[in-house]
């Protein structure tokens, strides 16, 4: 099913545009100003936007180039009174599709909908083809979105980029912290050093440092032959510490002595070599509380502080998720060889109201499980929930007042039968007055569990 999102501010256009369109089979949502499409558009994903040129809160294009810049997949349909060459050039450049003038007939919008939606299709397609075809681009070398955090994250790697200072990258596991970290290198005066990532955490705690800094042949048990380390590795290029926050205390006044001297001592030697390498660390832990509790030095966390860069959750932009799953299904066309070119509108839809706790990772497995299951080019809702667990209606939260009223049903039937249905007992065991118990009992349907000698009683229930 096609969603479309209506903005007008004429009520009487409005609902008769909402009631047609749904008898229509579309999904449609109704906004009447500026700031209610722009939510609209950052919690769900529409196919296309019927959107009136002018609205109280915003004049001409303005709103287009919003829908444009936080929605890129959704088609844009403008509804106008005025027909001028001018107006026709302004909504066109501003990336709109067509325009309609009004008034117009109803059997006038569907016709421009349906090919609007038709033109979508093959825009889609065509994307993800040139995606394949782009000569030297890979799959993982650019942050995908044009979210407000994305923008405002590529503008700081751009400014950060071009030059040596140490950078740390915060965020949450699978928001690209890495990507991040070769966007940094690959933008920076010299991309053709070496890059050379190493996860803290992967490494044996008592073998960090011959990792990080070498070690010379005979240095430990087993060192049969000397080795560089990571910063001899990487040597005017990029040192990508990745989980900083697990480096042993030992191994940070280290590393921290090897920021300050731009030195390394290898394992075993005590003879300096000197380095020139750019340290880019990232940690999806909260360093700050680590330092107040004594598990990471203060000094090396001001030393790698320098530059900070936070890398968004997916459900801060989950206007990404369109463009992010185009993107996947172009890579995962590669990786499977079969031709999934994107999901349908359910799934679309079920994608946008995800918490996403693994964030862009967990996007990336569960769309691949899907495109293994999947029957044709397109991923549907069956493809994508596997378990009972999964079903959509495990997903809708119960009221609050329902949850809490669940609750106590449960506890106070536990209680009954520990007392054996004795309601004196059972009030005294809950901590409630036998016409209190009787009266939540009565609320939540549980009148016919009391013993009936209880019920009988006149002290019991005087509300009775």
């Amino acid at each position: 099913m096609n969603r479309i999102l209506i903005v007008e501010d004429e009520p009487i256009l409005n609902a008769n545009l909402q009631q047609f369109l749904q008898h229509k089979g579309y999904a449609v949502t109704s906004t009447a100003t500026r700031q209610a499409a722009q939510q609209a558009l950052e919690q769900d994903v529409f196919d296309l936007v019927l959107s009136d040129l002018r609205l109280p809160d915003t004049r001409g294009t303005e709103l287009i180039e919003l829908i444009t810049r936080i929605a890129p997949t959704s088609i844009v349909l403008v509804m106008t009174a005025f027909s001028s060459l001018d107006t026709a050039l302004k909504v066109f450049h501003c990336g709109a599709h067509d325009y309609i003038l009004k008034p117009f007939s109803l059997a006038e919008i569907e016709h421009k909908i349906a090919h609007a939606l038709q033109r979508r299709q093959w825009l889609t397609e065509r994307s993800i083809t040139r995606q394949q075809l782009q000569p030297g681009r890979t799959d993982d070398d650019r942050l995908i979105g044009h979210s407000r955090l994305i923008v405002a994250l590529n503008d700081m790697i751009r400014r950060v980029a071009g030059t040596r200072c140490t950078v740390l990258i915060s965020g949450e596991s699978g928001t690209g912290k890495e990507l991040v970290a070769r966007a940094l290198h690959r933008c920076s005066p010299d991309p053709a050093t070496p890059w050379v990532p190493v996860n803290v955490a992967a490494i044996p705690e008592g073998l960090v440092e011959s990792y990080l800094f070498g070690h010379i042949k005979g240095a430990f048990t087993g060192a049969h032959q000397a080795r560089d380390g990571a910063f001899r590795m990487a040597g005017n290029g990029t040192l990508f510490l990745d989980e900083i926050g697990e480096m042993p205390l030992q191994t940070q006044s280290r590393l921290l002595r090897v920021l300050e001297d731009n030195v390394v001592y290898p394992v075993g030697s005590d003879t300096p070599i000197k380095v020139n390498t750019r340290i880019i660390a990232a940690t999806n832990r909260n360093l700050k509380n680590m330092v107040r509790q004594g598990t990471f030095r203060a000094d090396l966390w001001y030393r790698l502080n320098v530059f900070n860069l936070r890398t968004p959750p997916l459900r801060e932009r989950r206007c990404d998720i369109p463009e992010l799953v185009l993107h996947i299904l172009s890579r995962l066309q590669k990786t499977l060889a079969k031709p999934v070119f994107n999901v349908d509108n359910e799934v679309m839809h079920y994608l946008m109201q995800q918490p996403w706790q693994g964030n862009v990772r967990e996007l990336c497995n569960l769309l691949e499980r899907a495109a293994i299951l999947c029957d044709d080019h397109l991923i549907h809702l069956k493809d994508l929930l596997l378990d009972e667990d999964d079903s959509p209606a495990d997903f809708d939260i119960q009221a609050l007042s329902s949850a809490v009223d669940a609750f106590k049903a449960q506890h106070i039937m536990a209680a009954l039968q520990k007392t054996g249905g004795c309601r004196e007992r059972t009030s005294q065991l809950l901590g409630l007055s036998p016409s209190t118990l009787y009266r939540q009992m009565n609320r939540l349907g549980l009148k016919g569990h009391q013993d009936a000698s209880a019920i009988d009683s006149d002290t019991d229930h005087p509300d009775e």
